[in-house]
């Protein structure tokens, strides 16, 4: 490996849900609070120098999940009222929805004890509303629409 290897090596996060909510604007400071970690841990989990537990991984995707179709909405509202106006934003959206389709397929492999304890943990984040500013609106949607998403009943 050469030098100049050594010094353009990209660091990248190591789950597609972290890029995607990186794409919609969520800070790191805004994850380790929804999180209840330090902002070293949640560094560690994105470099993938320490192992994110599953149930965390199932929550940040629902997180991910309600922003991606909030701003998609929003897309289409704009959209429809000025047609000719190009969307700026829309194309981190589709980048959020390509993120979030990658992280789903990788959740897959997870047992349904931990997708259920990360649906508690958004459930409980979402009814707490711990971020109150406009990019988390989208967040509140209904309990039986969280559940039925998953196929799981949360406790």
């Amino acid at each position: 490996m050469t030098i100049i290897a050594e010094i353009t090596t990209e660091k990248r996060d190591v789950y597609p849900v972290f890029r995607g909510l990186t794409e919609l604007g969520v800070s790191n400071a805004d994850l380790a609070e929804a999180l209840e970690a330090s902002p070293a841990a949640v560094a560690a989990w994105r470099s993938g120098e320490a192992r994110m537990p599953a149930r965390l991984i199932a929550f940040l995707t629902l997180i991910l999940d309600s922003l991606v179709e909030r701003k998609g909405s929003e897309a289409a509202v704009t959209a429809s009222m000025f047609p000719g106006l190009p969307e700026a934003g829309q194309i981190r959206t589709v980048r959020a929805r390509d993120n979030l389709q990658q992280q789903q397929a990788f959740n897959c492999g997870f047992d349904r004890a931990h997708m259920e304890s990360g649906l508690r943990l958004f459930l409980n984040w979402r009814n707490r509303k711990v971020f109150t500013d406009t990019r988390f609106v989208g967040v509140e949607r209904g309990r039986a629409a969280d559940i039925g998403h998953l196929g799981v009943a949360a406790t």
